[in-house]
Formats: C-alpha cells, sequence, structure tokens
C-alpha cells in the first residue's frame, strides 16, 4: 500500500517549528484546540482567512492506514470532505503515523 498524504495551511512560524521538529504542532497559542489537515488538494487556500497566516503548506507524508484512522474525525463530510480536525490529545498519535514532512511556501 502508498504512504497516504495530507496537508495543513500554516504560518511561517508553525511551518519552521514542524519542520525542525519533523512532526505536526499545535499552533503558537491554540495548544488546546484541533489541528485541521485535509487530504491534498482539497483546501482552497484562498478561503483560510489572511494571507500571513496560512503561508506555507505542509505536506504530511504518512503511514497507509492513516486516512481511515483520520475519519472519525471528519468534519461535514458534505460541505468539507476530506477535511479533519484533529483533537489535541490525539495529535500525537497522528505524529507517530509520519514518514515525512515538506515545507512548501505558498505562491
Amino acid at each position: 500500500m502508498p504512504n497516504e498524504i495530507f496537508e495543513p495551511y500554516c504560518s511561517a512560524e508553525e511551518a519552521s517549528a514542524s519542520e525542525k521538529n519533523k512532526r505536526l504542532l499545535p499552533r503558537p497559542n491554540h495548544e488546546g484546540q484541533p489541528k485541521w489537515v485535509a487530504e491534498k488538494g482539497m483546501v482552497n487556500p484562498k478561503t483560510l482567512g489572511k494571507r500571513k497566516n496560512y503561508s506555507y503548506r505542509i505536506e504530511i507524508e504518512t503511514r497507509p492506514g492513516t486516512e481511515e484512522w483520520l475519519r472519525k474525525f471528519e468534519i461535514k463530510p458534505s460541505n468539507e470532505p476530506l477535511r479533519y480536525a484533529i483533537p489535541a490529545d490525539r495529535l500525537d498519535e497522528f505524529n507517530r503515523r509520519i514518514t515525512n514532512i515538506r515545507i512548501i511556501k505558498r505562491r
């Protein structure tokens, strides 16, 4: 089975910290909040808010089976399919599934 790819959009600070630590980290000052990720290509970054807060995309490659695990955190499947809100207390579990992280600056 091939690895699965997910992506959150984030600020330069978040992107740098995630790349350095090789894991998805909570947004600064939002440590208890869910972390939002989507399957690759499912989010239009222009709809996210202030560009400075979403200037980077983190491409997260995970072990097979991660999509199935994430389904329990899917939000509004009819309006926002393939987008997930990982609870703060489950973020470490998601991070253990990561095989690679790549940071990409938005154009």
